[in-house]
């Protein structure tokens, strides 16, 4: 009985630890945003910020191109063109559903093309890419031990589209939830953090304006 208490706890004990593992993520500078000197770190382990007070002084944005500015790439590594194309194409649109969500008021902010007062750019770069990895994701034991977890890295901020200024600025990286299916594909994961870092933008847009 002894060494079958020895042996589970061992078990338990390296689980944890693959858990705290597969959570833990390590932002890093991708020379992407135009300042990074304000940057300070939030609970969630990004870095990030924000200008509350000027952020309520926008409702119309201009959505730049999203580009896939990976660490890696001087040596060839990270995902084929096309691959960072659907990644691009794919976080833009997120953002773009973020505005107009039937679970959200549509009519209180505007997309633009154009700069002028009160109008901001939206800038985002995907910094890093992690690929699911849909074997481990089926099994009930390496899923919740985040095993097959894949995720993504970002950098965005905010400019004034007139001036340049910084409104906001975050470094983030994020792996996918043990709990979600998303990972039953490759990129899977990456979508669903893109997902949700688009929402998050959104509510704390509306809390910037009192909604």
């Amino acid at each position: 009985m002894k060494k079958l208490f020895t042996v589970v706890a061992a078990v338990v004990a390296g689980f944890t630890l693959i858990m705290s593992a597969g959570c833990a993520r390590q932002v890093k500078e991708a020379g992407f945003l135009s300042d990074y000197s304000r940057l300070e770190p939030d609970e969630d382990g990004s870095l990030r910020y924000v200008d509350m007070k000027g952020l309520a002084n926008y409702k119309e944005f201009i959505i730049e191109p999203v580009v896939v500015f990976l660490h890696g790439d001087p040596e060839g590594e990270g995902p084929d063109p096309g691959t960072k194309k659907e990644l691009a194409n794919y976080m833009h649109n997120a953002i773009v559903k973020a505005f107009t969500d039937r679970h959200f008021i549509e009519d209180r902010y505007q997309i633009v093309s154009q700069p002028g007062p009160g109008i901001a750019r939206i800038r985002v770069a995907i910094t890093d890419v992690d690929t699911s990895k849909p074997v481990l994701n089926v099994l009930p034991q390496t899923k919740l031990a985040g095993l097959g977890l894949g995720g993504a890295s970002m950098e965005a901020e905010l400019l004034d589209s007139q001036t340049g200024e910084q409104i906001g600025a975050v470094i983030q990286s994020q792996k996918g939830k043990r709990l979600s299916m998303a990972g039953v594909k490759k990129l899977g994961d990456a979508k669903a953090v893109m997902d949700e870092w688009a929402r998050r933008f959104r509510r704390r847009l509306d809390e910037a304006h009192g909604y």
